[in-house]
């Protein structure tokens, strides 16, 4: 008799490159100012632009508040007034087409607690989910733990060139078709991660398309949705991102398929306040299960009324989401300046606090040949060894070797300094 059960053992099984990667440095990454071992942070997914800002509204303004009637319990998926503050912040900033209504959003304990829970409620065990690559690589664990369900990649677009084909979805489709496999949802992240890229309204009305012909679920991870940038560095261009919110998507597909998963790590740099959002505005049966589930993602009383607080502040919020994008602009800008001045490649970014650097060339001039896995993972440990910590292409199931997301959301001085210890791991 085996000690655990056949579905803790599945999960068990599933195989997370990302995870596997970071457990292998993440005693490096605590505390490296006190770890004479230890390598700057340049990999997760973090922005510490304005930390200080965030620390000082939550804390010496008071949003963070605990009264007695924080020991029993609250509304595990939010509070009225909650969800009230968030109808109102969502309507703003992310423009639905179809009104928005606060008995639309649930929050959870985080963005990957929301995928799983959602998951959880549209498919199956056994069946799959389609994810376009290289896709943000604890997908795997999201997608995949209790729920039993198992992951399609497909690789749509280029790197450098966002554009979705929709042949090559519809190619995958019918492969997994022809083998038996059960797709049921597909899961797009805009902003992308790691590519740090948005998808035009073109390419999101063929996602549309797609699932609707095939009747899957879409959801759209929009959680780097108000972390856009490069409007502010080339003025004449519009602001890239835009949610599947604000399209005309009943034109397209069967509204009850579409979902859309937000969380406060990103946007507001709160990544250890564990807070999440599943929005859905048609699915009344999705709607009355992930109430019924609620119970297990809980909405403590105390940061329900923390958040409630923060939203309730709209001119703040306001004045930190421009001060925000303006931030990643400007050290966005020092960052790419410092790449091209050291003749480091870059796949542009439009959007999140990271995008992607190329060292195919710097394997080609000091190998003359072309870049190998092996190469990138050679590289990755002589990072870590000489002290800093970037994230390899190879968790984020990238196709091509040769390619690290580099985490830039960072004071200057310190960015700075693990770019030129970066420098010195690739022997330039």
């Amino acid at each position: 008799m085996t000690s655990i059960s056949k579905r803790a053992s599945k999960t068990l099984a599933v195989e997370c490159p990302l995870n596997k990667a970071l457990m292998q440095v993440i005693h490096k990454l605590q505390h490296p100012e006190f770890n004479p071992q230890g390598a700057l942070n340049l990999g997760l997914a973090h922005n510490d632009l304005l930390h200080e800002k965030v620390f000082k509204k939550v804390l010496c303004q008071q949003c963070l508040q605990i009264e007695p009637n924080d020991v029993n319990y609250g509304a595990p998926h939010g509070s009225q007034r909650l969800l009230g503050l968030l109808q109102l912040f969502f309507t703003k900033h992310f423009k639905p087409h179809y009104p928005l209504q606060s008995d639309h959003i649930f929050t959870q304990t985080g963005a990957g607690a929301s995928v799983n829970q959602l998951i959880m409620s549209i498919a199956d065990e056994g069946d799959y989910c389609m994810l376009p690559g290289p896709y943000y690589g604890a997908f795997d664990l999201d997608i995949s733990v209790h729920t039993g369900v198992n992951i399609i990649e497909v690789f749509p677009h280029e790197l450098v060139d966002t554009t979705i084909d929709g042949d090559e979805l519809e190619r995958v489709y019918q492969q997994a078709k022809s083998e038996g496999k059960k797709i049921t949802c597909i899961l797009v992240t805009n902003p992308d991660n790691p590519l740090g890229r948005c998808y035009s309204q073109q390419d999101i009305e063929t996602f549309l398309k797609f699932a609707s012909m095939h009747n899957l679920h879409l959801i759209f991870d929009e959680i780097y949705a108000l972390s856009s940038f490069s409007h502010l560095i080339e003025t004449c261009k519009q602001d890239p991102f835009q949610s599947v919110l604000s399209v005309n998507y009943k034109d397209f597909i069967d509204p009850t398929l579409v979902h859309v998963i937000y969380g406060m790590s990103k946007d507001f740099a709160v990544n250890g306040f564990r807070v999440g959002f599943i929005i859905d505005q048609f699915n009344e049966p999705l709607r009355l299960a992930l109430i019924r589930s609620a119970g297990f993602s809980y909405t403590s009383t105390i940061m329900d009324r923390l958040l409630s607080n923060l939203f309730s502040d709209e001119i703040w919020i306001d004045e930190y989401l421009q001060e925000n994008r303006q931030l990643l602009a400007e050290t966005y800008v020092k960052t790419t300046q410092f790449l091209s001045e050291n003749n480091i490649d870059f796949i542009p970014g439009e959007a999140g606090p990271f995008f992607m650097i190329d060292i195919r060339s710097i394997v080609r001039r000091n190998h003359n040949r072309e870049a190998t896995f092996d190469d990138e993972n050679q590289i990755w440990h002589n990072m870590i060894t000489h002290g800093v910590y970037l994230a390899p292409g190879f968790v984020f199931h990238s196709q091509v070797p040769g390619f690290f997301r580099l985490t830039f959301a960072l004071p200057w001085k310190t960015l700075e300094h693990g770019l030129n210890i970066m420098l010195k791991s690739f022997n330039i």
